[in-house]
């Protein structure tokens, strides 16, 4: 069965791909999503949000959320990009050393890492497939983990504290954007722009989907009525929590249980 309209995946691959040799690739509208490149062979000058830098060989650049970017000028250049977003893009791109201001890290010299690019299917909608693609960015970040681990500037350690104090009280009822800049003691404004920026989400938005994310999980795995799922993860109309989740999921939180049920019945072996 196919389950397109069932989203347990908080990490997204949107596309992937390499670049031919003679491919100038340009690029210059401004996405919600984190793209990656690695610089398989030769070189280029690589322009983002008007700030050029000459990237070389096994090195890797990584373009986040709204930046606007394109390649000026190559030669015998072939790179491999990685194209993702969801709730956990973020979380991953903030162990590593890449930021909107130094968006470039040095070489890796890792044999074959190039490959790793080309595992995800970014053109199914299978559940499984989504869940080997999201394995696949791990894996390949892990390595940006290990090599170029983060050094925290205020402004990322501002998204890194709220995402923290979010998941430490998203299920409260109540909860709000306005808890988390109080937290912090920002100007509400500034923190928007600056968590938009890093994560791709708005808060209101990251906060929803940590939400729906935990209610997926319930719906899934236990025998809570669906006001019990909406009360458990902060919200407190069922309604409102209904829209969101279908909003977010394509689907009423009902349907998306009966499909789960179904499956796993379904995948049942037959009784002796």
């Amino acid at each position: 069965m196919n389950n397109r309209a069932i989203n347990c995946v908080d990490l997204i691959c949107n596309s992937c791909g390499c670049s031919p040799d003679d491919d100038l690739h340009v690029e210059t509208v401004a996405r919600s999503t984190f793209k990656l490149f690695y610089i398989y062979r030769g070189s280029c000058v690589m322009n983002i949000d008007g700030v050029s830098r000459a990237v070389e060989t096994d090195c890797s650049v990584l373009v986040f959320p709204f930046q606007r970017f394109r390649i000026e000028r190559a030669e015998g250049l072939k790179f491999f990009w990685l194209e993702f977003s969801g709730f956990e893009a973020a979380a991953i791109v903030s162990q590593t050393s890449f930021t909107r201001e130094s968006p470039a890290v040095g070489r890796l010299n890792l044999p074959g890492f190039e490959l790793l690019f080309g595992y995800p299917d970014c053109g199914s909608d299978e559940i499984y497939i989504k869940y080997r693609n999201s394995a696949v960015i791990f894996l390949i970040f892990s390595y940006y983990f290990e090599h170029y681990p983060a050094a925290q500037s205020r402004e990322n350690s501002y998204v890194y504290a709220a995402r923290q104090f979010i998941e430490d009280n998203y299920r409260s009822h109540g909860f709000c954007v306005s808890a988390v800049v109080d937290h912090l003691k920002i100007d509400r404004s500034y923190f928007y722009r600056l968590f938009k920026n890093e994560t791709g989400l708005s808060p209101v938005d990251y906060i929803n989907r940590r939400r729906i994310s935990q209610a997926e999980t319930l719906l899934s795995n236990s025998s809570l009525s669906i006001k019990d799922v909406a009360f458990s993860v902060g919200f407190t109309d069922q309604m409102y929590f209904s829209r969101v989740f279908k909003r977010l999921n394509g689907q009423p939180p009902s349907e998306f249980r009966r499909r789960i049920l179904f499956n796993s019945e379904a995948g049942k072996p037959d009784s002796l």
